[in-house]
């Protein structure tokens, strides 16, 4: 049994890490830390921890943690990342595991000299319907892959973030949505991604709120866009081939891929009515399979689907975005 420490008791530890945690064997959460009392108590009780701490390096001291969750703000976590390797934890951080190239090359060099197990949250690449859509695109069925497009659409509001990490900086959209994006590309199409053009533009916030990006993965344009503005949130994926294409939405639809062919459409799916009850939830199977993935590298029965040295190319062009848009005029609307 991997035994875990939460660090960090805020909305997405307690809407998606512990009810995914609840349905992964061979994991249980020992201990959580919070500077917030009453988010540490709440997530201590909703978790059964056996203990609650109110600084997080006491919960690294604590010799019966053999891994921790950081899902603290972005700005805290390479520091935590390197406090917990070097107190001999291994790592699952939500994203991005570091705020610069530097310092994701200083979390790589230090897990180097431990051995131990760094891992990203990339959600949303552990999706069921990606394994069905690359499969489908590497069997030739939509013919040779033209053109890429994904859309995550948010709702900040209904979120309900406990913490204001978003809207502190301008480009805050940059580490807390594009993740999202380049995982799943990353998945569907291998890395070697070039950034071609960005535009942003505040349209509720006061900051960056919505992102378009035109980026290309050998030769394919791959067109982007995020939000934090929607109605209704949605992770919509297109591919077009030169023969047909598919489609899907991660966060509404996780097991279906809709498939136009020269044969005709289709529709991948899971059967049973378990998938819309999930949903119902809030238990996203995502966060599912890449708890129960955490568990498998640590127990060294695969290798990570995310290494290292993809997270630094993930950096490496979430720099760039920031660097262009810092070059561009940001308007207040673009409709």
């Amino acid at each position: 049994m991997l035994r875990l420490g939460v660090i960090g008791c805020g909305k997405v530890t307690t809407m998606f890490h512990l009810k995914a945690i609840e349905d992964v064997e061979g994991v249980s959460v020992v201990a959580v830390a919070d500077p917030d009392e009453s988010r540490m108590l709440e997530v201590k009780a909703r978790a059964g921890a056996e203990r609650g701490y109110l600084d997080h390096l006491e919960l690294l001291s604590d010799p019966d943690v053999d891994a921790v969750a950081v899902n603290a703000p972005p700005r805290f976590h390479e520091a935590m990342v390197v406090e917990a390797l070097r107190a001999g934890k291994h790592v699952l951080c939500e994203k991005p595991l570091a705020r610069s190239v530097e310092g994701c090359l200083h979390v790589k060099e230090v897990q180097g000299y431990t051995g131990l197990t760094v891992m990203p949250v990339h959600n949303y690449a552990f999706t069921p319907c990606l394994e069905s859509a690359r499969a489908v695109v590497e069997g030739g069925e939509i013919g040779e892959v033209r053109v890429m497009e994904l859309h995550f659409n948010n709702n900040l509001r209904s979120y309900g973030s406990k913490t204001d990490f978003r809207l502190v900086e301008d480009l805050g959209i940059v580490e807390d949505l594009l993740p999202h994006v380049l995982s799943v590309i990353h998945i569907m199409t291998g890395g070697g991604l070039t950034l071609e053009s960005a535009r942003g533009w505040k349209r509720s916030f006061g900051v960056v709120d919505n992102l378009s990006l035109g980026l290309e993965n050998g030769g394919i344009p791959v067109e982007c866009s995020m939000n934090w503005t929607s109605l209704i949130p949605a992770f919509k994926v297109k591919v077009e081939g030169d023969g047909g294409s598919l489609s899907m939405d991660l966060m509404k639809f996780p097991h279906r891929v809709s498939v136009r062919g020269s044969n005709g459409g289709r529709v991948i799916d899971k059967k049973g009515l378990g998938k819309y009850l999930d949903l119902l939830r809030i238990r996203h199977p995502a966060f599912r399979e890449q708890y129960a993935h955490f568990v498998d590298v640590v127990e060294r029965r695969r290798g990570a689907s995310f290494t290292l040295d993809d997270e630094v190319e993930m950096l490496r062009l979430m720099v760039g975005v920031r660097e262009a848009l810092s070059e561009t005029d940001i308007t207040e609307d673009s409709r």
